[in-house]
C-alpha cells in the first residue's frame, strides 16, 4: 500500500473512532442532535441524486465534523510534532521514543509503520540504519547546514567554493549554542562575523586564516597618530599641490571630442505632377473624363 493510501485509511479510521468515542462518553449527545424539520416539496422542485433529502438520512447522524481539540492525530500532525522532538533532543532517538513521546491512542496503533515510513522519507530527518549501538535505526534532525560544533563549522566554511557568507539563522537550527562558539572563534581570529545593528547580535559568518593578518610596529602606530591634518579643507589642498599630488576636490576639465559624423541634410522633393511618358503609346488617356 503506498503512503497517501495508507494516510487516506489512516484518517477515514480516526474519523469514526473519534465519532465513536463521542457517543460514549456522552450518551445524551445523539439525543441532542436536531432533527431535520420535513418540509413539504412544491411541485416545482425535483429530486436529483446530487442534492439529497435530509429526512432520507437516518436520525443519529452526524451533520458535522467534531471541533477540531488540537490534539494532533493526524499522521502528518504527528510527523510534524515528532521533528519537532528530535529537533528539542539534537541527538538520534529510536522509533520507540519518538512513539512514546507523541502518546498515540490505542485505537490508531495500526498505523504505527505509517508514521514510521514518512519520517524515514522526511527531508528534515536522518534516517540510520543501524544508527544506535549498529544494530537499531535511528532518527536525527536534519538541519540546514550539517553543523553541530565549532570544529564542524570551521570544516564547513573550508569547503565552501564560494565567498559566500553563512546565516547564523541557519546555524541555530541544528546548533542552538552556536552564538558563544562563533564569538570564541572571533576572538581567537578564525571567524570573520558580521552583527546586526539593533542588538549586536552575530548574523553572517566568513572563515579567517589568521597566518595572514599583518603586525604593525607599534613605532609606526605611534608616529601616523603624531601627524595633524590641516583645519579647513583649503589647507588640506595647497599643502597637496605644494607637495605635487593632486587634490581629489580639484575640478576637473571635461575635453569635448569632435569626432561625430556630419549629419547629411536631406535633399527636398521637387513637388510637381509626374506622369508614365515613356508609356504614351500603351496606356489610355482618361484626362477629359476629368470634372
Amino acid at each position: 500500500m503506498s503512503l497517501s493510501a495508507s494516510f487516506k485509511t489512516f484518517n477515514s479510521d480516526f474519523s469514526a473512532a473519534t465519532t465513536r468515542n463521542t457517543q460514549q462518553k456522552r450518551p445524551g449527545a445523539a439525543a441532542a442532535v436536531p432533527l431535520p424539520v420535513s418540509r413539504p416539496a412544491t411541485p416545482s422542485t425535483q429530486p436529483t441524486d446530487l442534492k439529497r433529502k435530509r429526512q432520507d438520512l437516518p436520525q443519529n447522524a452526524a451533520y458535522s465534523q467534531p471541533v477540531d481539540t488540537g490534539s494532533g492525530k493526524e499522521v502528518m500532525t504527528q510527523v510534524v510534532y515528532a521533528i519537532d522532538y528530535l529537533k528539542s533532543k539534537d541527538r538520534p532517538i529510536n522509533f520507540t521514543d519518538i512513539w512514546n513521546y507523541l502518546s498515540i491512542p490505542a485505537n490508531l496503533h495500526q498505523h504505527r509503520q505509517v508514521l514510521r515510513r514518512a519520517l524515514m522519507e522526511h527531508p528534515k530527518v536522518d534516517y540510520d540504519p543501524k544508527g544506535l549501538d549498529g544494530t537499531h535505526p535511528s532518527f536525527r534532525f536534519r538541519p540546514v547546514h550539517n553543523v553541530r560544533s565549532a570544529d564542524d563549522l570551521k570544516a564547513y566554511l573550508q569547503r565552501q567554493y564560494t565567498a559566500q557568507g553563512i546565516s547564523v539563522k541557519e546555524l541555530k537550527e541544528g546548533w542552538p549554542d552556536a552564538i558563544p562558539e562563533i564569538e570564541r572563534l572571533e576572538a581567537k581570529g578564525e571567524l570573520l562575523v558580521v552583527r546586526q545593528k539593533k542588538d549586536n547580535i552575530p548574523k553572517m559568518v566568513w572563515p579567517n586564516d589568521p597566518s595572514l593578518d599583518q603586525r604593525i610596529d607599534q613605532d609606526f602606530k605611534d608616529y601616523w597618530s603624531k601627524i595633524t591634518l590641516p583645519a579647513n579643507p583649503g589647507e588640506l589642498r595647497a599643502e597637496l599641490e605644494k607637495a605635487g599630488l593632486t587634490p581629489t576636490s580639484q575640478v576637473k576639465e571635461v575635453i569635448k571630442v569632435s569626432g561625430g559624423r556630419d549629419k547629411k541634410k536631406r535633399t527636398s522633393r521637387k513637388v510637381g505632377r509626374s506622369t508614365n511618358t515613356h508609356m504614351v503609346g500603351i496606356l489610355k488617356d482618361y484626362s477629359q473624363m476629368k470634372k
